[in-house]
């Protein structure tokens, strides 16, 4: 079995590996897109959900902890008749 590379078979192979090529690198770049879009998402809504979380413990006008891995503070909201709001 022989293969013969003429000049045509060599441009259709090269137009072949060029075209998926580019669809992989098209593919590629859209997914990382994609993660980008939804990790942002995904760091504003827990943004949101930590200080609505927030907003509803001082409404409690209890003192409620706010903690990271190395520190810790107790935090209550100041227009509680407790610490002397109205």
């Amino acid at each position: 079995m022989e293969i013969s590379l003429t000049k045509k078979t060599i441009l259709y192979l090269l137009v072949l590996l060029w075209l998926v090529f580019s669809v992989v690198y098209i593919v590629n770049d859209v997914w990382s897109d994609y993660k980008n879009v939804q990790l942002v998402q995904a760091y504003n809504q827990g943004r949101a959900d930590t200080i609505n979380t927030l907003f509803q413990e001082a409404e409690k006008c209890t003192g409620f902890s706010v903690f990271t891995a190395e520190k810790e503070i107790q935090l209550i909201k100041m227009g509680c008749p407790e610490v002397g709001g109205q």
